[in-house]
């Protein structure tokens, strides 16, 4: 005979990483972000002033999101330095 699952087996919670939860958060908003503004915002630009313009348009784009890198990056480390000591 199997045992029959109790009913309050399903309405307990299971743990959960919170951590890992917001890491893996974090990192979807920022790539749909990033994805949003490449495609987006470059094809509006290709759109309204053509190829030539959504090209040097996704450059800057691109120039922007590197600078936010480093700035993420440099943050990172600083937050890991003072945990640390």
């Amino acid at each position: 005979m199997t045992k029959k699952k109790d009913e309050r087996d399903s309405i307990v919670p299971r743990s959960i990483d919170l951590r890992q939860h917001r890491r893996r958060t974090e990192r979807d908003l920022i790539i749909g972000g990033a994805v949003i503004l490449f495609v987006v915002g470059g094809g509006l630009v290709w759109h309204f002033y053509g190829f030539p313009a959504a090209v040097a348009g996704w450059g800057c784009m691109l120039g922007g999101v590197l600078l936010a890198g480093l700035l993420y990056l440099l943050l990172k480390l600083m937050e890991t330095l003072g945990n640390s000591g």
